[in-house]
């Protein structure tokens, strides 16, 4: 077919055009409607259902997530207010400790020192004892033997005295 009879539009083949309703109009629209029923069946309901779970699942996990921070919270909560709790409690039995500790090593400490005395003390009281006695026996000794001497002393005196 040569170009001219397209171009002339009063010509019978080129009427109605691209607008040209006839009955391959219809047969195209039932060939799209199968089309469309087809692509329904075999493709776009098996992948929307598979979207439709997943979103389902993703909403359900999210559920979950959700309740269990709920949990974890509760659970943390609590744990935060336990170890506050064991802190303070802790805290008291440490310082009631430091107390009583300090009571007893003070009791001992005043202990310690009263045994220390008294036998600081006893054995000062020991040594001055033999300290004395010591010194007794040598003013003992020394005064015997001053009075030895003196008693020689006036023997010979006297003896000399009788000489005279």
């Amino acid at each position: 077919m040569p170009i001219y009879h397209l171009m002339n539009f009063n010509s019978p083949i080129a009427s109605g055009g691209l607008f040209d309703f006839n009955a391959t109009l219809g047969l195209v629209s039932i060939q799209f409607l199968i089309l469309m029923l087809v692509l329904n069946l075999v493709l776009y309901n098996p992948i929307l259902s598979v979207i439709k779970d997943r979103n389902e699942y993703i909403v359900s996990n999210l559920t979950n997530a959700a309740e269990l921070i709920t949990v974890i919270n509760n659970i943390k909560e609590a744990y935060e207010k336990e170890v506050i709790h064991a802190q303070k409690g802790a805290e008291l039995e440490i310082n009631l400790c430091r107390k009583i500790y300090k009571e007893i090593f003070d009791f001992e400490l005043n202990i310690t020192k009263q045994e220390i005395g008294a036998t600081i003390q006893d054995e000062l009281i020991l040594r001055l004892m033999n300290d004395k006695d010591n010194t007794l026996n040598i003013l003992e000794t020394e005064v015997d033997s001053i009075s030895k001497k003196i008693l020689n002393k006036c023997l010979t005196s006297k003896s000399e005295m009788s000489l005279i």
